[in-house]
């Protein structure tokens, strides 16, 4: 992997990520909203019961309910040292989820360090939504989603080779038709009614009793059975005990096809940024000012 860590700055990186989840549980908790424990988080209570050993992030997830709660309430219940990051709180955020961060540290990816937002050691907080069974329209919906992300993602950040410069340092080569489009969409709306257009996309089938599944919509593999959210389950993470689906392997088996407890190394994942540092307040891994 290029740019890896030093195991001291994963071990580091791995104290700060218990730290922030410790005060979302004790918000969560507070507030009356229910979590789980999703993505390579829960690969890591499953098989270790704490973050994987090369993982540098944790990932929650929320129904869409309390996800909404969960933003409009918790940026007022978190402690001083933490940051609840979202398109309110934080308008230059090229994420449609929430990021709930450390105040005083830095983890500055290559390609966003030119945003004018908040760059701290995070775990990410997602909105999942009913999707519905029929696969023609989850690829619909998927479809659309993807397209409002892109449009969200726009209005801060250029990420593909037409109809603009690109402004990370590998652009994707998505189609003329679909960048030209989304160039129109964001020079005609603001980056909040897209939200909400986007928002709307992923939650059509909330209210639909028939629909068995969660999903983050914009990814095919993220599905979770309602069931499995409705009812879940208590296990151990890190100095934790953290919630997750009830019935984590088969949700894990469908997200990871591949899923075994041992992973070769150059199948091992993480993001490490271009700057970091574990106290602002000491200078150390500072940002140029230009940056």
């Amino acid at each position: 992997m290029k740019n890896e860590y030093t195991p001291d700055e994963l071990k580091r990186l791995h104290q700060e990520l218990y730290d922030i989840l410790g005060e979302i549980i004790r918000v969560c908790n507070h507030l009356g909203i229910t979590y789980f424990i999703q993505g390579g988080t829960a690969i890591g209570a499953f098989f270790e019961q704490t973050i994987l050993p090369w993982d540098d992030d944790i990932d929650l997830g929320m129904t869409r309910a309390d996800f909404k709660r969960f933003v409009r309430e918790a940026p007022a219940a978190v402690g001083d040292e933490y940051f609840v990051q979202w398109l309110e709180t934080d308008p230059h955020t090229p994420y449609y989820y929430a990021k709930v961060m450390k105040r005083n540290t830095l983890f500055a990816e290559a390609d966003f360090i030119h945003l004018q937002k908040q760059h701290g050691i995070f775990i990410d907080v997602f909105p999942f939504d009913r999707v519905p069974n029929n696969q023609r329209l989850q690829r619909w919906q998927r479809t659309a989603a993807n397209f409002l992300n892109c449009c969200f993602m726009g209005k801060d950040i250029w990420m593909w080779k037409h109809c603009g410069t690109p402004q990370v340092a590998h652009p994707t080569n998505r189609g003329f038709c679909p960048c030209l489009f989304t160039r129109i969409v964001d020079a005609l709306f603001t980056k909040r009614f897209i939200y909400r257009m986007l928002s709307w996309v992923q939650g059509l089938w909330n209210g639909s009793h028939t629909a068995t599944h969660y999903n983050m919509v914009l990814m095919p593999r993220d599905h979770i059975a309602v069931n499995s959210i409705e009812n879940m389950q208590r296990i151990p993470f890190g100095p934790f005990t953290v919630n997750a689906p009830s019935d984590l392997e088969t949700y894990l088996r469908h997200h990871y096809p591949r899923l075994r407890r041992h992973i070769p190394k150059e199948e091992q994942q993480n993001h490490r940024p271009q700057y970091l540092s574990f106290d602002t307040r000491t200078g150390d891994g500072d940002m140029p000012q230009n940056a």
